[in-house]
């Protein structure tokens, strides 16, 4: 007999499994590889290379899209599987609460793991930050952490990857492994902790929901003030 809960949007029992999605995530870094997507610019502190970095993060975003697009349609199933439905408000508004629980205390947290390991190579967005001259500059590198990065990394891991997570293990070893992976991705170790966290609590507010909104709202919230506050200390 179907439960009633396995009927909800985003589905309780995806059709596919985590090894499709960690196939198609594979197969977005086959095709960006060749193109050179995947290393970092020399020149982020020039127009050029920002243009550059913001132009290989929509198109990386378009890519994921594209693939993800074609698998589902492969499999029939719609968007709604991965959880783009419209939310209820209350859940819009925690995530933008969390998002800003989210900077604040992954900051506190990666500034004393800072102290006591150093302070690590930069990420690319943080270096593309420091280096614009101008508000559009900062701007378009908003809107590209704030809206197109979360949009696409909340689609691959907790859109793609937790559903059939939870359905093998249960929904606390799903968002376990869910951030683990979330933080390994980013190929930061002396941040991976804060990373581990932020993707456990992304992963509770989209199974609390239901909807992948309210952990859009929260991840951008989340970049939007920490690229906020690396451009306000640049003066």
């Amino acid at each position: 007999m179907v439960k009633k809960s396995d009927l909800r949007i985003p589905p309780r029992q995806p059709v596919w499994n985590i090894w499709q999605g960690l196939l198609l995530i594979m197969l977005v870094t086959i095709i960006e590889y060749p193109l050179g997507w995947l290393e970092t610019p020399n020149d982020l502190d020039s127009l050029r290379g920002i243009l550059y970095f913001i132009g290989v993060g929509l198109g990386d975003a378009l890519l994921y899209f594209g693939v993800i697009w074609i698998f589902l349609h492969i499999i029939r199933r719609p968007f709604s599987d991965l959880g783009f439905v419209k939310p209820l408000k209350r859940f819009v508004v925690l995530g933008l609460v969390v998002g800003i629980l989210l900077f604040v205390g992954i900051g506190l947290l990666g500034n004393l793991l800072t102290q006591i390991f150093g302070t690590p190579a930069p990420q690319s967005f943080t270096v593309a930050v420091k280096g614009v001259h101008y508000p559009w500059e900062f701007g378009l590198l908003a809107f590209l952490g704030g809206v197109v990065a979360p949009i696409k990394e909340e689609m691959i891991f907790r859109g793609l990857i937790y559903p059939p997570l939870r359905q093998a293990l249960g929904r606390g070893k799903g968002m376990l492994l869910t951030g683990l992976f979330f933080a390994t991705l980013h190929f930061d170790v002396v941040r991976f902790l804060p990373l581990l966290i932020g993707g456990v609590v992304l992963a509770w507010l989209y199974e609390r929901s239901s909807s992948i909104w309210p952990a859009v709202v929260a991840h951008g919230t989340w970049n939007i003030l920490m690229a906020a506050a690396i451009w306000i200390q640049r003066f």
